[in-house]
Order: C-alpha cells, then structure tokens, then sequence
C-alpha cells in the first residue's frame, strides 16, 4: 500500500534496508524532501551501515539536516497526530516524530543518518567487538530469535505455549465442579 510523506502529501516509496539479524525491511521514503516514515519496530534493527545508501541526498543538505515543522503532521497509516518523540538519552539534534497509535516514527531528512550513527557510537562504547560477534552468531543460530517483516513493521515469530499434560483431567475436574454447583442450588432452590 503506498503512503503519502506527512510532510509533503505526495506519494513515498519504498526502500528496502538490511536489519539485524540478516533480514530486509520496507521503509517509505520520499526522494524530494528526504523524510522516512518507519512503521513500528523498523527503525531499531536496521543496521546502521544502510543510513548512508538510504539518504543519498544532496551531501550539503544531509549537513544541516532539516528541523520539523511547527505545523501538525499526521500518520501516514492511521492518521493519527505525530507527537515529539523526547527520550534524555537521544542528542537535540535527533528529532522524531511518533505515532501514539500505531507507534510508527516519522524521520526529517538527515535525522536517519544521525540517528543510526549515534546508535552505532552508543553499540561501540556499551560492548567490545568480540562480545557483540559471539552473541550475533548465538542469535543466528537460535530460531527463536529469527524475525520476519510485514506491511506494518517487523514482528518476532509467535511462539506457542507448551502444552500442559493434565489439560483433559483439569477440563474434566471442571465440567464436574459446575454440573455439582447447578444440581446443588436446583436441590436448595437458590
């Protein structure tokens, strides 16, 4: 489903990005003014090599990246208003916007870049190289860690809940509490 750029009204495309661990993501994008819009969950796992061929703009303008408008944007999915996105721990001059509803993250041009690059810095300082390797590979090779896209952000594979042995007995405990319990009050008449 094609989107429109909250910024713009004109029609996004898609661009696809590599994520962690080795999966791709469909971000909407609008050449023009450089804004990206990320459903939920899109924006974390891209790897942060990515920002440089997904903002191919203009190097002097992805210098001064763009402040947001004062005026409202709306949700591109759900239209909902977008809200500041304000967390301590990001710099000033990475500015999001998010959607309460369908928590998608609107990005100006340049906020991208700057966001996956302080995201790498924040990586590189809170684990050493081979730390981050033995854990990428054990998360490689466990399935459950496995992730798949969709049209609406990236969702982890549902995992089932192990069956309980005793589920028939417990069924049957239970019919046999209740039709006590009915014939009880018919007998006392409550």
């Amino acid at each position: 489903m094609k989107i429109k750029c909250p910024a713009c009204k004109r029609e996004m495309k898609q661009v696809s990005a590599r994520a962690n661990p080795g999966t791709l993501i469909l971000l909407d994008q609008f050449g023009q003014c450089g804004g990206i819009w990320c459903d939920k969950w899109e924006l974390f796992p891209i790897a942060p090599e990515e920002a440089p061929r997904i903002e191919p703009l203009d190097e002097a303008l992805l210098k001064s990246p763009g402040a947001l408008a004062a005026e409202p944007l709306y949700c591109p999915r759900c239209t909902d208003r977008l809200q500041f996105f304000h967390d301590p721990l990001l710099p000033k001059e990475i500015q999001l916007r998010r959607c309460l509803r369908c928590e998608g993250i609107w990005l100006n041009r340049g906020h991208f870049r700057r966001y996956k690059n302080f995201q790498q810095k924040t990586r590189m300082e809170k684990m050493p190289d081979e730390e981050r390797l033995r854990q990428l590979t054990s998360r490689a090779q466990d399935p459950r860690a496995w992730v798949t896209t969709g049209t609406q952000g990236i969702f982890a594979y549902p995992q089932a809940l192990p069956e309980d042995d005793d589920w028939a007995s417990n069924a049957l405990g239970g019919a046999t509490r209740i039709i006590l319990q009915t014939l009880l009050r018919l007998v006392l008449g409550f």
